[in-house]
Parts: structure tokens; sequence; C-alpha cells
């Protein structure tokens, strides 16, 4: 799970990455987007994004690789609070 706000001046740029190169290189790595999540208004991260794996050690080679570290990079100039957990999935929404 990864949540963030959006750096100021940077949404446009933040929403065309959400719509492509960040569902892309997720699914490449054997993840499937369950949830994805804006908030208009109210103290919580504008951004929530979900992503699940059927397997831990799948995900954990994904999050030690250079797919991942190069996607991270890419995303950090859009965001501030950015923050990411794993977690076990238990299915409906889930912060």
């Amino acid at each position: 799970m990864m949540t963030w706000d959006i750096a100021p001046g940077q949404e446009e740029a933040c929403f065309a990455f959400i719509a492509q190169d960040l569902p892309e290189t997720m699914q490449s790595a054997g993840l499937e987007l369950t949830d994805a999540w804006f908030t208009a208004h109210g103290d919580w991260p504008q951004i929530r994004i979900g992503f699940v794996s059927l397997e831990l050690e799948e995900l954990q080679r994904f999050l030690t690789s250079q797919a991942w570290r190069d996607l991270k990079k890419k995303l950090m100039p859009y965001t501030r609070d950015y923050r990411q957990k794993v977690i076990v999935a238990k299915g409906g929404f889930q912060f």
C-alpha cells in the first residue's frame, strides 16, 4: 500500500504517472492493482494505491529490484509525505 500527498504544481504529472507508469511496472512484476483513491477534501493522504501479490516472496523480490528503485525515483518528485507498507490483504478497504 502506498500513500502520499501531491507536491505543489505536480498534479498533472502525478496523475499521468499513476495512470501509466505505475500500473505498467507493477503489473509486469506480477502485482495486481486493487484500488486507487484520491482524497479531495479532509485530513488524509491525497493518494492511496493498493497492489496485491499472491506470494510474499514475489513482492519482496520486487521491492528490492532495480525496477522498483527506478519507479520510486521517478515518483518522488511528484510527492510529499510518501509512505509505503506491506500488509496482509483482508479484502475491502484497508488503510
